[in-house]
């Protein structure tokens, strides 16, 4: 989903950055040909901006494609449509200056520069925020409405550290029972990621059970699944991991390594489970 608070800081600084090579191109073409100083704050103030531009182009072509990407962001955003036609127009410049600049080294003249970022400057300075917004409103409507208000960036950061540290767990597991019994740094860093998993999934039910107008208590996940949001499997199997947490991240407390691997056997991937889970029950059905 848009992170509209991101957008506006990013929007902001790139129309500072904008702001700053306007203010030295008013100075007039004669002045920005005779002083040295000015180029080079200039190429320095559009970098800058290009690096803000290409942030906000990421993150939109992510709502739009549902793919992550990284690199060409601007590039591709105009290739898109997503603007106007001469906003996608300043783009593509923008991007090929960006490029020659810094992949191929090609030094512009201060003639060339003007010319160029008087052209960036003032259709992006002109027309960008304006479009954005347009954007914006056209993508949020398109999201899907949630059941619960929840604070979906923070609920997104805490599932990707369940991702990532189920992830981890299991490249121990994927280890033979005997290596992992023979391993100290093995069950050590399992301990550990078991421990992150565990917190991180706690956050998400405690959030989901506020915002749903129940205070949470010690059997966090079973009042999730009484609210319906997970199965009664999935809050059993997560429970039996979390009520040992305070255990699991205490390095004085000794286990067992046969039942430190089985334990973390049945209960990381339901993790995952509870993630999917938690999805579905996020986003309102739409009447058929």
């Amino acid at each position: 989903m848009l992170d509209v608070q991101f957008l506006n800081d990013k929007a902001s600084k790139l129309m500072l950055f904008l702001k700053k090579v306007k203010k030295i191109l008013q100075n007039g073409k004669d002045a920005f040909l005779t002083t040295p100083m000015y180029p080079d704050r200039t190429q320095y103030y559009l970098i800058s901006a290009f690096n803000e531009l290409e942030e906000i182009n990421c993150h939109l072509l992510k709502e739009i494609t549902g793919e992550k990407t990284k690199g060409n962001c601007t590039e591709k955003v105009a290739k898109e449509g997503v603007f106007s036609e001469k906003t996608n127009r300043a783009f593509i410049d923008f991007s090929r200056y960006i490029k020659s600049i810094m992949e191929e080294k090609y030094r512009y003249s201060p003639q060339e520069l003007y010319v160029l970022a008087s052209d960036i400057t003032g259709t992006l300075s002109d027309r960008f925020i304006k479009e954005l917004a347009g954007v914006v409103k056209e993508l949020k409507a398109k999201e899907p409405e949630l059941t619960v208000p929840v604070n979906m960036k923070k609920l997104q950061n805490n599932a990707k550290a369940v991702k990532s540290a189920v992830r981890k767990v299991s490249n121990f597991l994927n280890f033979p029972l005997d290596e992992f019994r023979d391993s100290p740094l093995f069950q050590d860093r399992s301990r550990y990621f078991a421990v992150v998993t565990a917190d991180s999934s706690l956050w998400i039910c405690r959030h989901i059970l506020r915002k749903a107008g129940k205070k949470p208590d010690k059997n966090c996940f079973k009042q999730l699944a009484q609210k319906g949001f997970i199965s009664e499997e999935t809050a059993e199997k997560l429970s039996i991991l979390v009520e040992q947490r305070d255990r699991l991240a205490d390095p004085s407390a000794e286990y067992d390594p046969e039942y430190l691997y089985r334990l973390l056997k049945e209960t990381t991937p339901y993790f995952l489970t509870f993630l999917t889970e938690i999805s579905k029950s996020l986003v309102k059905k739409k009447p058929s």
